[in-house]
């Protein structure tokens, strides 16, 4: 039987009244449509964040070929839908996730390039979820990355040799140290292992942490920070860095070419005396100025 005009028209725009109330409700306000994240060589210190929400989808979109069957996600099972392709990933939570809960999601790349991975933290939250993520990768061939490391082991050679050499034939703290932070400041020499904070306390950002092993006994902190305006020709004074239970460990003080600037050109050196202790655990590294007028602290510190 066919409808009269005044029906049809009467039943299009009930529908479209429910799908449009549909909309507002999986849409939260101020929620991003499109977020982009982009991955590339050496990672970031923390996995980026991606926010979920029990019963609404989170589309990740790649923008090269990833390999589904190696994909990796904690608690997987507990989705009430996943789908995944070579180029986008499809996940709705289920309410039995809870609020705050953290996820780990890994997805490895086709084509062998560096990075050939991207870690993303899928984080539970019901008020502000993302709906839609991009993700654009900055490839690098394998082999410049194998060259960079060949280029970055010998000279941690070259450091080593040049470490005992001053061991046998002087003794004395602070001048090993001077000799030494030359060649830690410049860094396509050495082999550096990233040290991620969780929580930066004062008026600068971390471009750069690492951990830099010389020798069996010999390692040091390069800081690289940008100050803001009011920490702008900022100098280092003092350090102390602590594990988790409170213990100081004992370091030299702080080795700092010039007062900081803009540029972030001037890393802050500190030499552990017991660098064996900072392979292992979470620290918090403080650092002050003369008089202690302006400081800055790292929680959470943790070489990875």
């Amino acid at each position: 039987m066919t409808g009269s005009p005044t029906f049809i028209v009467l039943a299009w725009g009930l529908l479209w009244a429910t799908l449009a109330e549909s909309a507002a409700v999986d849409a939260p306000a101020g929620a991003a449509v499109v977020r982009r994240i982009d991955v590339q060589a050496g990672g970031l210190a923390t996995p980026p964040e991606v926010r979920i929400s029990p019963g609404l989808s989170t589309t990740l979109f790649f923008d090269a070929r990833i390999r589904p069957e190696q994909l990796a996600l904690e608690g997987r099972e507990r989705f009430q839908r996943f789908g995944v392709t070579e180029d986008h990933l499809v996940l709705v939570p289920s309410p039995t996730f809870r609020e705050g809960e953290r996820l780990r999601l890994e997805v490895r790349f086709h084509d062998g390039a560096v990075p050939d991975r991207a870690v993303l933290d899928l984080v539970v939250d019901a008020t502000r979820p993302e709906r839609q993520v991009e993700i654009y990768r900055h490839a690098r061939s394998a082999a410049s990355y194998r060259q960079e490391v060949e280029e970055l082991r010998a000279g941690m050679l070259r450091l080593e040799r040049q470490v005992q050499q001053l061991q046998r034939s002087r003794t004395g703290g602070e001048y090993t140290r001077e000799s030494l932070v030359a060649d830690i400041r410049d860094e396509s020499t050495v082999m550096f292992r990233r040290w991620a904070p969780r929580k930066v306390t004062g008026d600068f950002v971390v471009r750069r942490a690492s951990l830099v092993r010389l020798s069996p006994g010999w390692a040091a902190l390069r800081l690289s920070l940008f100050p803001s305006e009011a920490g702008k020709g900022w100098i280092a004074a003092g350090a102390a860095l602590t594990d988790a239970q409170g213990n100081r460990m004992r370091t030299l003080p702080p080795w700092q070419a010039g007062p900081l600037d803009a540029t972030g050109g001037s890393p802050i050196i500190i030499v552990l005396e017991e660098p064996e202790a900072a392979d292992a655990g979470r620290y918090t590294l403080e650092l002050w100025d003369e008089g202690r007028k302006r400081t800055l602290k790292l929680e959470g510190f943790q070489a990875r």
